[in-house]
């Protein structure tokens, strides 16, 4: 009995820590990738913005193979797109894309949170509502981008609680996804309840009500798509200096 624990818990850390490579790890030690992530989770690079070379590499006062080798671990992570012989341009997902992308979450994580609920321990609960302390601290200190790292993370080790690793990698594709609409289109002047819904989930996994938790897990990504405001295509005209807040290099 003792290795069905053993077995989960292993599913928790493979869950998280593969989330990490695409629900962004916070503070990559890459000054370049690092800003531009934070600049998007601020709203100050709007989806569609071009991410010229040369402007970055003026911004940054580096050389170009250091401002190629910082948009290709933002690509690796889904926060740029990057297009052969066009540049950089930050990703701009489309609101088919996003809706698609959470009905498909609706589905199938309402199935793993109701199997999780089952047969979570109390070392699972005391996991989440520490995970839960995280992301509480991270909104009073207004980080935004670690915030919505740890937002989509929690879903991830419930997934890993779950126990069943063939949905869990889909939540790891998916989460990603939306993870990026949420930085790019969340209205701001609707209150989030992300860390009540969350509460609420724990809450309801604790007791044990599987049926309740399904139901939960539904409004819950409902109420995030809600959120958005997805935006026409386009290509914003935005100063990169100011946007990433650091003084461009005069030459």
């Amino acid at each position: 009995m003792a290795s069905i624990p053993s077995k989960r818990n292993a599913a928790e850390r493979s869950a998280i820590d593969s989330g990490r490579l695409g629900v962004w790890a916070g503070l990559s030690g890459d000054p370049i990738a690092d800003a531009v992530q934070e600049a998007i989770c601020e709203g100050r690079l709007p989806a569609g913005t071009r991410l010229g070379e040369e402007e970055l590499c003026r911004v940054f006062g580096v050389s170009r193979t250091l401002v190629r080798q910082a948009l290709q671990r933002l690509g690796f992570a889904g926060l740029v797109t990057l297009r052969p012989n066009r540049s950089a341009f930050v990703a701009s997902p489309t609101l088919d894309d996003t809706a698609s992308a959470y009905a498909a979450r609706r589905l199938i994580e309402a199935d793993i949170i109701a199997e999780a609920t089952r047969h979570c321990t109390a070392n699972d609960i005391r996991t989440l509502r520490s995970h839960l302390k995280a992301q509480a601290e991270a909104q009073a200190r207004g980080q935004r981008s670690q915030m919505l790292r740890l937002l989509g993370e929690f879903h991830l080790i419930i997934a890993g609680i779950g126990g069943n690793a063939i949905l869990g990698d889909f939540v790891r594709q998916l989460v990603p996804r939306t993870t990026l609409s949420l930085a790019l289109f969340e209205r701001r002047d609707l209150p989030s309840c992300a860390l009540d819904e969350h509460r609420l989930l724990i809450d309801l996994m604790a007791k044990g009500d599987a049926k309740a938790a399904a139901q939960a897990m539904r409004r819950h990504l409902s109420s995030d798509f809600g959120r958005l405001a997805v935006k026409p295509d386009g290509e914003p005209v935005v100063d990169l200096a100011a946007a990433l807040r650091l003084p461009g290099n005069a030459t």
